[in-house]
């Protein structure tokens, strides 16, 4: 009884628990665009940093460097990125949004909207920003 207790009291369990069903959601809804959370994550990072290297990308993520390659060739082939040469490196590739990445832009900031609105429905308004605060500052230093 005092295992359950400790588990159920403990916010990182809490905090996993909403992570895995945040997760859930997400590709559920990012399906619908043929995506995946993986995915998504490289192209919300290539749209609000613009071009960048694979490597730049892989540093921001605790991803391997095999799965940054199977999202940016999955972003590749539905058209949503583009590799272009490097200006300065004849090994290195600048990940850019092509056109039709950048109309998705907007329906991907939607969901991340109407996820975290579903995620806090049961708060009220003031408590749903109040938890926006403390995790904002919980994260402060964090990586990405």
């Amino acid at each position: 009884m005092r295992a359950r207790q400790t588990r159920e009291a403990s916010i990182g369990w809490m905090i996993q628990r909403l992570a895995r069903r945040l997760d859930d959601a997400m590709n559920a809804r990012l399906a619908e665009y043929g995506l995946n959370l993986q995915q998504f994550a490289v192209m919300m990072t290539v749209l609000e940093h613009g071009s960048l290297t694979q490597a730049e990308i892989g540093r921001r993520f605790a991803m391997p460097a095999y799965a940054i390659s199977r999202a940016i060739d999955g972003l590749e082939q539905a058209g949503l990125i583009a590799r272009e040469a490097h200006p300065t490196s004849r090994r290195a590739h600048q990940i850019t949004a092509t056109e039709e990445g950048l109309a998705l832009a907007p329906a991907l900031f939607d969901l991340v909207g109407q996820i975290n609105a579903d995620l806090t429905r049961d708060l009220g308004g003031d408590d749903a920003d109040r938890l926006r605060r403390l995790l904002s500052e919980t994260m402060k230093g964090a990586a990405l």
